[in-house]
């Protein structure tokens, strides 16, 4: 994975004509690679001073802990930052000042950081024309998760197969937030939805995301298959891998398509080669970061950004921890749930 770096080093000349003096700020830094808490340390980082023409200084507000950046820091991907390096993916917060010629954003606007810009850090330096602006009445906390899993989610259901009123999509990890913006997506589209959880116990919240059918993911597939006979299921959707991805195959009609966006198990997918051939099923690759996608990126934004306003959709929250506890919020995102850094007090 490569993604480039946005964040310029600050230099006295710009940071005395932002503050008058030389400042700090905090953020969160890989040190090393390998265990993900004891790879991560708060430190006080020069700030980046005023912005450029064409330029916009946001202050952080929430950021989450993502499972791609915990790859980053357990040194799984190929692309590894020289350390010590700023990480997080996503994340929102408000702009405090613009440079000249500046015209998209506003100082005061609330904003969706672009994919390439490290969040973990309490202010950042952004190039204006890629900041999402959100409406006023939306949840902040929710904006901060917008840059990829809802993206994925519409990507998913624009980008792979033509999806008609009345045809049916199947997915594992139902219990989500991307899942949730499956459910949401599909739903306006007329699609049906059937979810895949690991836990009886999950269904019911599932069920409250907009699924409309919800199967455990237990090895056998035959109550699935019998609950949704009749459907036309066009798109399966993997992030498990391992024998999920498998079941999910069995549970596609024919001439369907399996894409493929994540391997939480860490399992290669066990795709049953007869069923492929004997249903004439395809099977694809999807990740946000490749050069095609990125551009996709902000149009998809600037649409999803007014479904988070007040009775919106709602990605789960398990927790929320302040910067200063990073290593508490770094131990918490790898036992399950999706955590949010809080970047600021004000």
């Amino acid at each position: 994975m490569r993604i480039p770096q946005l964040n310029r080093t600050a230099t006295p000349a710009r940071l005395n004509k932002h503050r008058g003096k030389w400042s700090e700020m905090k953020a969160v830094q890989v040190v090393k690679y390998g265990d993900a808490v004891e790879g991560v340390e708060l430190r006080e980082i020069p700030d980046p001073g005023a912005p450029a023409p064409g330029e916009a200084l946001v202050r952080m507000e929430f950021s989450p802990i993502n499972f791609n950046d915990l790859m980053v820091i357990w040194g799984i991907y190929s692309w590894k930052p020289e350390l010590p390096a700023v990480m997080g993916n996503e994340g929102a917060g408000k702009v405090i000042a613009v440079g000249e010629g500046v015209s998209p954003v506003n100082v005061g606007d609330r904003v969706v950081l672009p994919f390439t810009a490290r969040k973990w850090q309490q202010r950042v330096l952004v190039p204006a024309n890629e900041l999402v602006v959100v409406p006023p009445d939306a949840d902040p906390r929710q904006a901060a998760m917008m840059a990829i899993n809802p993206v994925t989610a519409e990507l998913l259901l624009r980008d792979y197969v033509d999806l008609r009123p009345g045809d049916a999509i199947v997915y594992n990890s139902a219990t989500s937030g991307l899942a949730h913006w499956l459910a949401a997506l599909a739903g306006k589209r007329g699609v049906r939805t059937i979810g895949l959880v690991r836990r009886r116990e999950d269904i019911e919240r599932v069920n409250k995301s907009g699924c409309e059918i919800i199967v455990v993911d237990d090895g056998d597939v035959s109550e699935a298959q019998a609950r949704i006979q009749g459907l036309n299921v066009r798109l399966a959707l993997d992030v498990v891998g391992g024998a999920s991805a498998g079941r999910l195959l069995h549970l596609l009609s024919p001439h369907g398509k399996l894409v493929t966006y994540g391997a939480v198990s860490g399992k290669p997918m066990e795709l049953s080669g007869a069923v492929m051939i004997w249903k004439q099923l395809s099977a694809e690759g999807f990740y946000e970061g490749h050069p095609h996608i990125l551009p996709k990126i902000a149009p998809v934004l600037r649409e999803l950004v007014n479904m988070i306003g007040p009775g919106g959709v709602r990605q789960p929250i398990a927790a929320i921890y302040p910067i200063d506890q990073i290593k508490e919020a770094v131990a918490h995102a790898i036992r399950g749930g999706k955590v949010l850094l809080s970047l600021n007090d004000k």
